[in-house]
């Protein structure tokens, strides 16, 4: 599925960043996803395959017309035609992930084996920042105790462990050697 959403994605930032409304699309995603979130019984409705596609979409017409960007409503009408809009969170997530690469934003994970402060969350987005000559760099944080101390950096499919476990891992391996 992960191609799928991709591909979608990829289509979708192609026409807005033509149009320069990338954000006001991410902002109109977000609100969907927000909208079948709260609404589960509403998102259900718009997958049961009982349900006649004339009659979904123009449930899901009369519910964003006015509050979302009328590009994204085509965009969901298309998913619905092609039975995709399961993948809308997918394909959100690509979007921005998309988003923010056009605009040369680092995109990092940090896993680390205690909660980080502000401050030391600034100074590893700083470094990469530097590192990988980027505009500016967004990080989620994530704890993993196995760690034991230390952290790890996740970048795209690169990873830099500089973890206690891993120092542990390596120095074990030469020894045994």
């Amino acid at each position: 599925m992960q191609l799928v959403n991709t591909r979608y994605a990829e289509a979708l930032i192609d026409v807005t960043e033509e149009k320069s409304s990338t954000d006001k699309v991410l902002n109109s995603l977000n609100a969907i996803l927000k909208l079948f979130e709260q609404n589960p019984e509403f998102y259900t409705f718009l997958l049961d395959p009982k349900v006649k596609m004339e009659s979904k979409k123009k449930a899901l017409t009369n519910v964003l017309k006015g509050r979302v960007e009328q590009e994204v409503v085509n965009f969901l009408m298309l998913l619905m035609d092609k039975e995709r809009l399961k993948n809308i969170k997918g394909i959100t997530d690509e979007y921005i992930r998309f988003a923010d690469e056009r605009k040369n934003i680092l995109i990092m994970t940090i896993i680390s084996a205690f909660p980080l402060e502000d401050v030391q969350i600034d100074k590893i987005k700083e470094k990469y920042k530097k590192l990988y000559n980027k505009a500016s760099a967004k990080a989620k944080v994530v704890i993993d105790k196995s760690l034991i101390g230390g952290i790890k950096i996740q970048i795209g499919d690169k990873v830099i462990d500089d973890s206690i476990k891993a120092r542990l891992t390596s120095l074990k391996e030469m020894m045994l050697k």
